[in-house]
């Protein structure tokens, strides 16, 4: 009786995301300098940070030295500084684009690196060295070399820009007429007013850029770190609820096995003895394997809520077929044990609720019926009522049987706990058929509560109430 399917592959989730967006989709918390950075930098999904790192660097070094290009001509300063910062402005530019059109940045890094290098040796001598401008950019130099190298090639460039540093400093003292001074005060007061405050604009954005990149990149990090914690703590968790289950089952499917065992023996011995039979043994064995399958069924359908295997479409089920169905399912048995199902007299308002028929009809009130029958009395009835209220429909059913205690109903649904339980007529039980119904319900978008009362406890007001809190509909379908 069990419609939905199990196909061989899961379907992809309806919850993830899908793997690629659409090229002309723009993430609209993106802001506008994001969309410059990506543009200009490089698309943080295609391309390391060092990679985009090193393209903001050349950047900032083409705009830097065609800064100083432009002060150099406003000052009147000698041809050779406006060829030495022309010449950075050209490399910087062409360091750039071959930076952004290249996948291995490696290859542009050191040779820029050391080509900057001599461009600072030679602005050195050609700004008057250490009383000029050119300090100031060693800085960036060095920055370069920590943030893009690392282990010895970082150790080297820093001893190369150190000992280049060094050595100029060495050429001032010992012959410092090699070095071409300003040709007045206010023009190296003009050169380093203006180029004091580039280098510490430059060496801000570029700090920023590295901090802004690392936070990406740590973020990143952290959100991956947790998805793949959570996806760890629930693989724990399902193995551990599988060797629950896998305990539970092997302990009923015992049991069974022993009352097949048992009657098998008796029958044989009744053979080979002569004796008349006794058919008693054949409906103990019977009950056996119904036991069985019954274990067999629940755990599928369990693993397939689970696994997301099993499926179904929710829409809207006329109670009215569910509750003829149970009428035709239930009928022998309720005759055996002269009991009644009293149903409700369904409206409008209270005929319809979302599910999927054939699951709302066979696997979850077809399973509350069947309880409610084994753990009845003779002679006593079920009762199933039906109310409407804000946006959703409770279908209750009622019986007056030997009910539960408290302790067994707050552990219904706990792997590790034993609520299985011998029917009336000494009915084998599999524990699963309640967690059946609970992973269908929850997955209609409703909620399941039980409340019960056992003999023990009230000798006249006893049994169970299931009441399911279903999403309340207009239209009806059919579960047949």
């Amino acid at each position: 009786m069990m419609a939905a399917s199990l196909p061989d592959e899961p379907p992809p989730s309806m919850t993830e995301p899908s793997s690629q967006a659409h090229s002309g989709d723009r993430d609209p918390k993106r802001s506008r300098l994001t969309d410059l950075a990506v543009q200009f930098l490089g698309d943080p999904s295609k391309v390391d940070l060092e990679h985009r790192v090193l393209c903001g660097i050349m950047l900032l070094l083409a705009l830097v030295a065609v800064g100083s290009t432009i002060q150099n001509l406003v000052l009147g300063n000698s041809l050779s500084m406006v060829v030495a910062t022309a010449a950075s402005s050209l490399t910087g530019v062409i360091g750039y684009m071959g930076v952004l059109k290249t996948r291995n940045w490696r290859r542009v890094a050191t040779p820029v690196y050391l080509f900057f290098d001599a461009v600072l040796v030679y602005a050195w001598i050609t700004q008057d060295g250490s009383h000029g401008t050119v300090g100031y950019y060693f800085f960036l130099l060095a920055l370069y070399a920590v943030v893009l190298f690392g282990g010895a090639a970082r150790i080297l460039l820093l001893l190369l820009a150190a000992a280049t540093l060094t050595a100029l400093l060495l050429v001032e003292y010992l012959s410092p007429g090699l070095l071409q001074p300003y040709p007045t005060p206010a023009d190296r007061f003009a050169d380093v007013a203006s180029t004091l405050p580039l280098c510490i604009v430059a060496t801000a954005i570029f700090v920023h850029i590295v901090h802004r990149e690392y936070q990406r990149e740590r973020s990143t990090r952290d959100r991956l770190l947790l998805l793949v914690t959570k996806e760890k703590e629930r693989v724990e968790r399902s193995m551990r609820e599988k060797q629950r289950l896998l305990s539970v089952v092997c302990h009923d499917i015992a049991n069974a096995v022993t009352v097949l065992e048992g009657n098998i023996a008796l029958a044989r011995l009744a053979k080979r003895s002569g004796l008349a039979r006794d058919h008693s043994d054949l409906d103990r064995m019977g009950y056996a394997c119904d036991n069985i399958a019954e274990i067999i069924g629940s755990v599928r359908m369990i693993e397939g809520v689970e696994q997301g295997r099993l499926t179904f479409s929710v829409r809207p089920v006329d109670l009215e077929s569910v509750f003829r169905n149970a009428e035709v399912i239930f009928a022998e048995r309720l005759a055996a044990r002269n009991m009644r199902i009293l149903f409700p007299r369904l409206t409008d308002d209270t005929r319809c609720v979302m599910g999927d028929p054939s699951i709302l009809a066979n696997q979850v009130f077809n399973n509350l019926i069947s309880n409610a029958i084994k753990f009845s009395r003779k002679g006593s009835d079920i009762t199933v009522a039906v109310t409407r209220g804000s946006g959703e429909t409770s279908v209750q059913v009622i019986d007056r049987g030997i009910g539960m205690p408290a302790d067994l109903v707050a552990k219904l649904f706990d792997m590790d706990a034993q609520t299985t339980r011998v029917g009336t007529e000494g009915e084998p039980g599999t524990g699963f058929g309640l967690r059946t119904v609970k992973s269908f319900v929850d997955l209609f978008g409703g909620t399941m509560v039980i409340e019960s009362r056992s003999e023990e406890e009230s000798a006249t007001d006893h049994g169970t109430t299931v009441t399911l809190r279903l999403k309340s509909s207009i239209n009806a379908t059919d579960p047949r």
